[in-house]
Parts: structure tokens; sequence; C-alpha cells
């Protein structure tokens, strides 16, 4: 356990870690007076090297393992958290499997019959159909008589796992040998499997703090750089303009609403032929470009401070368009086809209000970029 920083309130328990994402959101809440604490699994390099740095009142580790956690409770039971936010989707449904008492304090607190559609991704899609929003058209495959029926309605195809999370659980197909392998791969070890239809179309993220299915702090953005290409993570993205920012956020709202939503979440869209935006995924969580919102002007943490303390997270704010942002350290140092001179352009795009977050995050994943390639 490590013991730091201490605040005037309220207490948070952050859950999981996304590295930098994480660490930059327990920044902004703690120099706006919260008391941040963080049960993790990440191994103890580079918080517990300069952990003064770090804005963490106390640290526990531990597994998200298949019960209640003791050492959470105990930890929940010393803090006392105003909320818990989950960082991470095991993080979300570790969350499912606590007392009572502590599931309550979860932002987002997820109501049990909505559980199941996170769950299953693609029995979310099928209904946020009913719900009026645009989704891929999809082929469910339980064997390879359905994967040969898919490949005949044209290739190429999205192979996709009910649980995949951001690249893991999603294979591009573009050869009949392609789509049997994927879906050798994913059934079995998941909720569902099915192919959707690839469109050519450009890739836009949506993403919101949502209070009762509200986006009050709404950030859209076009991903102009991904990595593996077409269905990667953004590495790049520029916010987005009107009419579209107004129509992803009706999407966005439109699925919300209907999952009783309070807290952060994300989704991805992809545009068609036919202009129209349908939605291919859904994040229950922070996101990993969500540095793109602070030169977007989203007052999101704000925001989660006033909703954490009071209960209301408005007045609302939105993302200006046209403003590009290169996700930070990915863009320098994460892999790509990008060359070198203008990887260093990622640097300016850096959380630099926050000097050690940025240099210690982007020595560790030099570190670590260099260690796979060893």
């Amino acid at each position: 356990m490590i013991f730091g920083r201490t605040g005037s309130g309220p207490d948070i328990i952050l859950v999981d870690r996304m590295c930098l994402t994480t660490d930059y959101l327990a920044r902004q809440l703690a120099s706006r007076g919260a008391r941040v604490h963080l049960f993790t699994t990440s191994p103890q390099w580079p918080l517990s090297l300069l952990r003064a740095a770090y804005p963490y009142s106390s640290t526990v580790r531990g597994p998200l393992g298949d019960q209640s956690s003791d050492a959470f409770v105990n930890m929940v039971e010393r803090v006392n958290p105003a909320c818990i936010i989950p960082l991470t989707e095991p993080a979300l449904y570790w969350m499912w499997d606590q007392p009572a008492h502590i599931q309550e304090r979860c932002l987002p607190n997820v109501p049990s019959e909505i559980q199941p559609l996170l769950l299953d991704r693609a029995l979310l899609l099928e209904r946020a159909a009913d719900w009026g929003v645009a989704t891929p058209e999809a082929i469910p495959l339980n064997s390879h008589d359905d994967c040969r029926a898919a490949i005949a309605a044209g290739l190429p195809l999205i192979v996709k796992s009910g649980q995949s999370v951001a690249t893991a659980g999603v294979a591009l197909c573009r050869t009949p040998d392609e789509v049997i392998l994927a879906f050798d791969k994913f059934f079995g070890h998941t909720t569902s499997v099915s192919a959707q239809r690839y469109y050519v179309g450009p890739t836009y993220l949506a993403g919101a703090l949502f209070v009762h299915g509200e986006a009050v702090h709404f950030y859209a953005g076009k991903k102009t750089v991904t990595w593996p290409p077409l269905i990667g993570y953004s590495y790049e993205i520029e916010s987005a303009g009107e009419p579209l920012l107004s129509t992803l956020q009706q999407a966005a709202e439109t699925v919300c609403k209907n999952l009783e939503w309070t807290g952060l979440a994300s989704f991805d869209f992809v545009l068609d032929e036919t202009n129209q935006f349908r939605f291919v995924d859904f994040n229950p969580r922070l996101w990993g470009a969500a540095g793109a919102m602070m030169t977007a002007k989203v007052d999101l943490y704000e925001g989660l401070d006033r909703l954490i303390r009071s209960g209301h997270a408005g007045p609302l704010s939105r993302s200006i368009p046209g403003i590009s942002h290169r996700v930070f350290p990915k863009y320098t140092v994460g892999p790509t086809d990008i060359g070198w001179r203008r990887r260093l352009l990622g640097l300016r795009d850096g959380p630099w209000d926050t000097p050690f977050l940025a240099v210690s995050e982007l020595v560790y994943r030099t570190a670590i970029r260099m260690s796979h390639s060893s």
C-alpha cells in the first residue's frame, strides 16, 4: 500500500489503470481538492519508483478475480469514498460481483437488467437498432456454415467477439480462410460471434460524461490515424463540426438514455457510403484518446468533479471543431508505420501541464517497446 497526497475531499477510488489516461484523470480530480485512491492490477513500476509525484492518496494492488476482494472491501471501508470509478471493462464487470453497498457507489452504477447488454455487444447493437440507431449489417456466427453464408454475402468482413475490447476480439477478414480462422479463435470464448459488413468510410469517436443519458460534456472526432489500420486504436483524431457533431450526439444520447447511463462512456461510429453514421461499438469507460478533450475545450474533468460533489455536472460543453490531436504517447512511441520525424510531432500534444506524468509515461512506453523489439 502506498500513501501520499491529501486534500479536502471528496474521496474517490479509481479501479484498474489505463496508465496515463487514469493518472491524468486522478491529477485533474486531485487538483480540484479530491483525495484520489487507486485499486490496480498494474505492475509496481513506475508508480512505486516516484510515487510522491503521482496524485494518489493511497494505492492498493490486487487482482480482479472471480469473487469479491477482501483487500478491495477493506479499502472501501477505510476510504469511505463518495464514488468508485472503474477505468476498464474488466473493472466494471468485476464491480458487479462486489457487495451491494459497494456496487451502489459505482459510477456508472449499471442496473442488473442492463448488464447483459454490456457483456454482449452484438446484443447491444440489436437493441440499439430497435431504438432507432443505425448499426452495421451483421450475421450471427455459430458454425462454419454460418461463416460460409456470411462470406457469400460479400467480403471483406469484420468478425467480432461479443466481448471485444478495442482491437482484442476484432478481426478484419479479406479472405474466406481469415473468416474461418477468426471464428475458430473467438467462438466458445465469448458470449457471441458475429460477422459485420465492412464499411469503407471514416470512423468517428464520440465520448462524453453522461447524466441520465444526457451528454453534458461531449466530444466527437474523426479518427485520422489508426493502428492497426482501419480497425485499430486511434493515434490521431480531429474534432468534428456541424452537422456531424449533433448527429453523433443524438445517436449517443439515444443509446445512453435507454441504458439509464450516468458516467463516462464513448462510442465508435463508421460513416457509410450514404453518409449515415452506423454505431459499431460502446466503451463503458474513459477512453484512450480523452486528451483530445482538453484542446477541444470540453470541460469533462471539471464536470466530473461537480457531479461527484453536487450531483450536477453542468453547464454544458461541446468540442470545438477542426482541432487535431495526436494521442500521447502512443503517437510517438506506439507501433505504427509513421516515420520518426513525424512521430516527434506527437510530443506537442502531451499533457505538459503535468510534466512528470508526461515524461514518466513516455519513458515507460519507450522501455516497453524496446523490450518487445529485443
